[in-house]
């Protein structure tokens, strides 16, 4: 009885429905078809532009990087002038320090000097005394002789 029922749902079923015809198809599936051929030419040329833009941005990406790398070698140079800075600055404090010892020196030596000079000018002044007084003495002597 089910083998029955089911062959008589296969017929009514087959019987509602109708066959197509070939004008019915093409009126119906032709504006499908463009609208399908517009898509795939939409697609197609975003597709196309995809690859235009990877390729855009693998180049700047390539770019980026070698301005990276010369703003690294930039950064390494100026790392390299502030350390030759940082050393003739230890160098110029250095010199500094040194200048101001050699001028202390100086000063000591002029100090020293100065001392030497006022002592040889009290020397002199003593030896001309002595001579004042051994020229006196020799008058003294000569007139006691004298007398």
């Amino acid at each position: 009885m089910k083998k029955i029922a089911v062959i008589l749902g296969v017929i009514a079923l087959v019987s509602l429905t109708g066959c197509a015809t070939k004008g019915y198809v093409h009126s119906n599936v032709d504006p499908l078809a463009d609208r399908v051929s517009k898509l795939e030419a939409t697609v197609s040329q975003l597709k196309r532009m995809a690859d235009e833009d990877k390729a855009a941005l693998n180049q700047m990406n390539d770019k980026a990087q070698q301005a990276n790398d010369k703003a690294q070698q930039a950064n390494d140079k100026a790392q390299q002038a502030n350390d030759k800075a940082q050393q003739a600055l230890d160098l110029a404090n250095k010199a500094t320090v040194d200048v101001t010892t050699a001028n202390a020196d100086i000063k000591k030596a002029e100090d020293a000097a100065r001392r030497a000079e006022q002592a040889a000018n009290d020397a002199e002044k003593a030896a001309n005394e002595a001579r004042q007084q051994e020229t006196k003495s020799e008058k003294i002597f000569k007139l006691e002789q004298k007398k």
